[in-house]
């Protein structure tokens, strides 16, 4: 699939006979034990989880490889993994969107555009579209987890809110709970907040007072959030280093802007580290470019469901929303493909 070419300011240009789709890379919440069971012997798959192991060092004798985590029904669930092994729930959340979107570009790549990458999700959308490879993804998330180890962070997480964000922010200034950032606005009812533990169990206390549903995230610490600064800026003088390529299909992040040079990339590969998300304005900029239908390469459908509340009219497909095979992964597109294209119905 050859570049499509790009302007300096707008969008890349594309042929206008038709509308336009974005495959979406989740990030957080993307490892499902046994998401790929059905696709183990796809050769795409397997090549992606074989990668996966044969670059990443032992992680002790009780660690689980990859590739069984994401084969293996009864593998460690989020909670216990993260708790275990978070380098193992790390690799796995990235070897699993990259291998569905290898899959769905398979299946579907003449009418995927661009890539959207949610959170970390962006460095398995630079490899989706080809900017890094496999073992580069796999290098970057290595010398990641030896950052996040050896910083001296305090204990901290994530939470997700039915909260709009100006509700959010209210309470963290009424609240004093001023080191609790919004991380995440990713549709009108869903705020993401992360922060260090205490002021962030006092907010959600205040924010179940106030009438609202409050999840904890899986989440190692509080990404999104200037706590990781220093991990960020050294993340950042590694991915200098890093050779990239020009990506096959056009690069649009959660930070919401398009991708193209090479710094831009880099840039997005460390965001989710430090910079909040505004994935609902990124949705609206691409229905304004022309975006109809959206792909989602997790399980669970989480950002398709966060298509379908914010852009209400759109097409969306999460063909692994639950563990599946190549054929029912075609059915569910089916359901979406564009209605001059040959094969639909068919592929």
């Amino acid at each position: 699939m050859s570049p499509r070419p790009a302007g300096a300011d707008g969008p890349p240009a594309w042929a206008a006979d038709r509308p336009r789709t974005v495959l979406m890379c989740p990030g957080q919440g993307a490892y499902l034990p046994g998401a790929l069971r059905h696709l183990r012997e796809v050769p795409a798959v397997a090549e992606v989880l074989a990668t996966v192991d044969a670059h990443t060092p032992d992680r002790g004798p009780a660690a689980v490889p990859v590739g069984r985590l994401l084969t293996e029904a009864d593998a460690p669930g989020p909670e216990e993994l993260l708790r275990a092994d978070p380098l193992g729930f790390d690799l796995a959340t990235y070897a699993a969107v990259v291998a569905a979107a290898t899959v769905l570009l398979d299946l579907a790549g003449p009418w995927i555009d661009a890539v959207l990458g949610h959170s970390v999700g962006d460095l398995a959308a630079l490899t989706a579209a080809g900017a890094v490879t496999v073992r580069q993804g796999v290098q970057l998330l290595l010398v990641r987890d030896r950052l996040l180890r050896t910083a001296a962070l305090p204990a901290a997480g994530m939470v997700a809110t039915d909260a709009g964000a100006d509700r959010a922010a209210d309470l963290i200034r009424t609240c004093g709970t001023e080191r609790v950032r919004i991380a995440a606005r990713n549709a009108p009812a869903q705020t993401v907040l992360a922060g260090p533990d205490g002021q962030l169990v006092r907010l959600q206390r205040a924010l179940l007072d106030d009438g609202h549903r409050v999840t904890r995230l899986t989440s190692r610490t509080a990404f999104h959030h200037p706590l990781l600064g220093e991990v960020h800026r050294s993340f950042r003088r590694l991915l200098r280093a890093q050779p990239i390529a020009r990506p096959a299909l056009a690069v649009h992040t959660t930070a919401g802007h398009w991708a193209r040079t090479p710094a831009q990339l880099r840039t997005a590969a460390a965001a989710h580290l430090t910079e909040p998300m505004a994935l609902h304005h990124t949705l609206c900029a691409l229905r304004r470019d022309g975006f109809t239908t959206y792909l989602d390469s997790g399980p669970r459908a989480l950002l398709s469901a966060l298509v379908k509340a914010g852009l209400p009219g759109c097409a969306t497909a999460a063909p692994l929303r639950t563990p599946v095979g190549v054929e029912r992964m075609r059915q569910r597109l089916t359901a979406v493909a564009p209605p001059h294209h040959p094969g639909r119905g068919a592929w």
